[in-house]
């Protein structure tokens, strides 16, 4: 039998099958354009959520890691650390 018969064949049989529906009552509300608010700057995005509104304590406007703000001073140097290190050491010998 040609692959393409057997390729329609399957088409066909799979159209007469009927999916089950999802059970009804049983799932949250969802909310395309649920309102969330950052408590750190107060942007306001549209998200989709199962709540009308939701409030973020840091969002990605003002997250370190998304702005890249921050994130080298905490971390510093290697030299400025070693640096650092090396003051106290001195200063201890005193």
């Amino acid at each position: 039998m040609d692959i393409f018969l057997m390729f329609l064949t399957c088409l066909t049989r799979l159209s007469r099958y009927t999916f089950p529906a999802m059970k009804k009552g049983i799932h949250p509300q969802m909310f395309q354009e649920a309102k969330a608010t950052c408590t750190a700057c107060g942007a306001v995005f549209a998200i989709p959520s199962t709540v009308k509104e939701v409030t973020v304590e840091i969002c990605r406007m003002c997250h370190p890691v998304y702005t890249g703000k921050k994130q080298g001073e905490a971390r510093g140097g290697r030299i400025e650390r070693f640096r650092k290190r090396m003051a106290a050491g001195k200063k201890q010998e005193k």
